[in-house]
């Protein structure tokens, strides 16, 4: 009897293995769910869908945008984290997370360990953009422009705590300069109103405007990183302009619920890494303004540690704190006064 009862145990042991294996070699079997925390058209939500797109070719099932924006993407950090972490819920995470995780530290999610780490998926420049109409065609004269007229110019982003936000209150320190922050639910929004004279200083990564970059009515400064961006290498840095030590560069990686079977996540991060080796999507990517990145798993989720320490001293030299994260964000902003110098 004790004999026949330890081999039902190995065969029920052997058959759960069994299943668990086939259960990720099948893997997926409908479809899967990438949630983004910004609307459509901003950055975040680009290159989730040139992603998804790759991956349905890949696993030949579909992978769906979830959009669900609010508190500069913690509604879908939080939305993704409740998830059933069996594969079919993904998250497309940012720096907007390790920046918010130093602003609020009190959250119904804890991150980054509410999520399994999957791939890198691109660096992305974050532009310095004006309005034709302010007249300036140099970071200096912005500043210039700023210091003649105290408390007329204003800036958008796409929310307080995000990447664009954090670097143009660095910029506004290094400086002197004093502007109002205007935070847009998303960056698409913001770019809109630039274009049309409502706004008159914006902060963006760079695929939410390549599509107006060659636009007359707006004008392009810099980009926010410590070098130059290899997908804008035309643009000077900051640093270039004589405001030293802003380095602001904007990532985004795929991620799963904690729990999410390991053979699942390799699963993806293969994908993905197969994406990145092919010549014509990394030139696709690369059109929008975005650098791909390859790393493994083990990788990123050793630099998304760092990542969090170099965001909680960011944070801390542009001052944000979590009062200010209680402003409302804006679709539209008010009509700005604009001119030449």
């Amino acid at each position: 009897m004790l004999r026949r009862m330890l081999a039902w145990v190995v065969v029920a042991l052997l058959t759960g293995a069994a299943a668990s294996v086939s259960e990720a070699q099948i893997y997926p079997t409908r479809p899967v769910h990438i949630v983004v925390g910004f609307p459509a058209g901003s950055t975040t939500d680009i290159l989730a869908r040139i992603y998804a797109d790759k991956l349905t070719e890949y696993f030949n099932q579909r992978f769906v945008v979830d959009n669900i924006p609010g508190h500069a993407s913690n509604d879908a950090a939080a939305a993704a984290a409740r998830a059933e972490p069996d594969g079919y819920t993904l998250f497309l995470a940012s720096n907007a997370q390790s920046a918010n995780a130093a602003i609020i530290p009190e959250q119904p999610f804890a991150f980054p360990h509410a999520f399994a780490p999957i791939a890198m998926l691109a660096r992305v420049p974050t532009v310095l953009v004006v309005n034709r109409g302010l007249g300036v065609s140099s970071v200096q004269e912005l500043i210039a422009y700023a210091k003649a007229r105290p408390g007329v110019l204003r800036y958008g982003s796409s929310g307080l705590g995000t990447g664009p936000q954090l670097a143009a209150e660095l910029f506004k320190a290094a400086s002197g300069v004093a502007m109002d922050h205007v935070p847009y639910a998303g960056t698409h929004e913001a770019a809109a109103d630039v274009v049309a004279g409502r706004l008159p200083v914006l902060f963006a990564p760079l695929p939410t405007i390549s599509g107006i970059a060659t636009d007359r009515r707006i004008v392009s400064l810099a980009t926010t990183g410590a070098r130059r961006s290899p997908v804008a290498p035309n643009l000077p840095t900051l640093g270039e302009a004589g405001l030293a030590g802003i380095d602001v560069n904007l990532w985004f990686g795929l991620m799963a619920p904690r729990g999410t079977p390991t053979e699942i996540q390799r699963e993806l991060a293969n994908a993905v890494s197969r994406a990145v080796d092919s010549k014509l999507f990394k030139e696709n990517l690369t059109s929008t303004g975005a650098e791909p990145v390859r790393a493994s798993l083990d990788s990123f989720a050793a630099f998304i540690e760092l990542d969090m320490q170099s965001w909680a001293s960011l944070v801390s030299k542009a001052g944000v704190t979590i009062e200010e994260f209680q402003r409302p964000t804006v679709r539209t902003a008010p009509a700005l006064p604009v001119g030449g110098l």
